[in-house]
């Protein structure tokens, strides 16, 4: 595709003028005086415009895709041309010494829509090659569906937008990315320096913030992905086991309908603290039997697995059982959006899983007490505005995003590949009625996996089992639905009048906008949001259920190879049973 990149040559000049570009001047004219000052600032311009070479490490970007970055705390606004351009150079300044004497970066793209060449097509070094270790990769690395391990240097090229934490993008930068990112990936490029078809935010899998206001776009699917993967931007929780937790004393447990509020805390302490330290001090400080929280948010807006939704936490005397405990880590005026937007999340998923609109509340509401401070404070009463972005994992059940809203949950036969894969023996049949066989096989690997055997195939069992099996398996058979609040969020981008409240409740109100909305597009659905049901048969039963509702165990009044019928007053939608995959080993 045509594409105006410009060459090192633009900011060249610019660099020139920094500190170190005064200094490369000033060696150049020791090791070749006869063209005094003038002609070291020539030579000078033309070693930093020339292009980068190759650094003969492994460069193998068709494994991976792009980063996204930012360009650091505060601001920028450039008022010309002139001022991208310096910063560029003062860029190049800061990484000469860090870098091997080049910018880190492989392209620039600033507010106006330009794009500039770093490194260019050979390796960069700015995606994170110290980032941490995970159970599955080692420091440098993250992991890529498909290819496993890859590193994060060696298989992305990596992408800054000239813009500060303060800042957000421009549509002709978020256009310009998008050019550049299909370039990367088309013909133009070699075989061997062709892009993969990922694009990471630099904060995933790395401790850092970056790429701030560009995050939500540094998805596939999103508004610089030129086509690939329509996943939406998503908040992960990282589990016990990743963050290195130490075994409960003792667990309590408590359900999930039991839950009436959700409270925000902060640990008053700096936010560089881990979350293991937060859960020693608990534990031996404190004599706890496990860490207080049942959710920990960093500045990054990382999720981390405290007590987790069904155990009864410590965080507010009275409240523990009753309240879902979350906890910011840092202290007043530390949180960032990204924080903000993962505490959101949170109380969204803790409604879904609830199946009720809990109370939203903080720690010095329900306790004698300053925390959560000042700041998050304010943002509770406020109504915790912030991104809409739900958490991933196959969980469901996170606020509207603007896109489809959909939640998945694995089908019967999927249940049944996934208790094969885990070693059940006999194997079960693969015949989508759930009987007592498979009751008994979904029980065996709950235990398995470590979660209560209830034998219901929930939100938790399906965490449970993608963390015990590992990223980047194949996926299986899904039960679809539209969430409430994703119908009326649909309803209202079609231009009902009055817009619907998106309340998550599905009321006389939303039943005639999506009928409305129905009526518009020409749909033959039911007017519940929902794909059309299919006509029923012995394997592949079409169910009337609760929002969120799971329901996969027969009940004393339903045959083995049916589902469980529910229904709620304020939330009915029908929900369908996809057909599963056809695949040699479980999703």
């Amino acid at each position: 595709m045509a594409i105006d990149i410009k060459p090192r040559w633009a900011w060249a000049g610019h660099a020139v003028r920094t500190a170190r570009g005064q200094d490369l001047i000033a060696r150049l004219e020791r090791e070749n005086p006869s063209g005094g000052i003038p002609g070291a600032i020539v030579r000078a311009e033309a070693q930093i415009a020339a292009p980068s070479a190759s650094t003969g490490r492994v460069w193998t970007p068709y494994r991976g895709g792009v980063f996204i970055h930012h360009a650091g705390p505060r601001s920028f606004t450039p008022q010309s041309d002139d001022d991208c351009l310096q910063h560029i150079g003062d860029i190049w300044h800061d990484h000469y010494p860090k870098f091997g004497g080049d910018i880190a970066y492989n392209f620039i793209v600033c507010q106006h829509g330009n794009i500039f060449t770093g490194r260019g097509y050979q390796r960069g070094e700015a995606n994170g090659g110290d980032a941490p270790a995970t159970p599955n990769t080692r420091q440098g690395e993250v992991w890529v569906p498909g290819e496993g391990a890859v590193g994060r240097n060696a298989g992305f090229y990596s992408v800054l937008g000239l813009i500060r934490e303060q800042n957000s993008p421009t549509s002709a930068m978020l256009d310009a990315m998008k050019r550049l990112i299909g370039h990367l990936r088309g013909p133009d490029v070699s075989p061997a320096r062709k892009a993969g078809p990922h694009i990471f935010p630099h904060r995933h899998g790395d401790n850092t913030v970056c790429p701030g206001n560009l995050t939500p776009y540094a998805q596939n699917g999103s508004r610089i992905d030129p086509g690939g993967s329509p996943a939406a931007p998503t908040v992960s929780i990282v589990p016990r086991a990743q963050w290195g937790a130490r075994p409960p004393r003792t667990v309590t447990r408590v359900e999930l309908a039991d839950r009436t509020g959700f409270a925000v805390h902060y640990s008053a302490g700096p936010h560089t603290q881990s979350v293991r330290a937060i859960q020693n001090y608990h534990m031996d400080g404190r004599n706890w039997p496990d860490i207080g929280y049942n959710f920990l948010v960093d500045r990054a807006g990382r999720v981390y697995e405290g007590r987790g939704w069904t155990s009864v936490g410590a965080h507010a005397t009275g409240y523990n059982t009753s309240h879902i405990g979350v906890c910011f880590i840092g202290s007043d005026g530390d949180a960032t959006p990204h924080a903000k937007a993962a505490i959101r999340a949170l109380y969204y998923r803790a409604r879904h899983l609830s199946g009720k609109a809990l109370i939203a509340t903080y720690h010095g509401a329900i306790g004698s007490t300053a925390c959560p401070g000042a700041d998050l404070r304010t943002w509770v009463i406020g109504g915790m505005a912030a991104a809409d972005i739900p958490i991933g994992g196959g969980d469901g059940g996170g606020p509207a995003t603007g896109l489809t809203g959909e939640t998945s949950v694995r089908s019967i036969t999927a249940q049944q590949r996934a208790v094969n894969f885990l070693g059940h023996q006999p194997p079960l049949e693969l015949d989508g009625s759930f009987g007592p066989l498979t009751l008994a096989g979904v029980k065996w690997a709950q235990r398995k996996i470590g979660v209560a055997a209830d034998g219901l195939w929930g939100p938790l069992t399906e965490a449970a089992y993608v963390t015990y099996i590992g990223p980047g398996r194949p996926g299986g058979g899904v039960i679809a639905y539209r969430s409430v609040r994703a119908q009326q969020s649909a309803v209202n981008r079609l231009g009902h009048t009055p817009k619907l409240e998106l309340d998550d409740n599905f009321g006389p109100l939303t039943l005639a906008g999506v009928k409305w909305l129905q009526r518009r597009i020409g749909s033959i659905r039911t007017a519940t949001g929902g794909p059309p049901p299919r006509r029923p048969t012995s394997r592949t039963p079409v169910t009337r259920r609760a929002a969120g509702a799971v329901a996969s165990r027969p009940s004393a009044r339903s045959s083995p190879s049916s589902t469980r019928s529910t229904s709620s007053a304020t939330s009915p939608r029908w929900s369908w049973t996809a057909p599963s995959a056809r695949s040699p080993r479980p999703g």
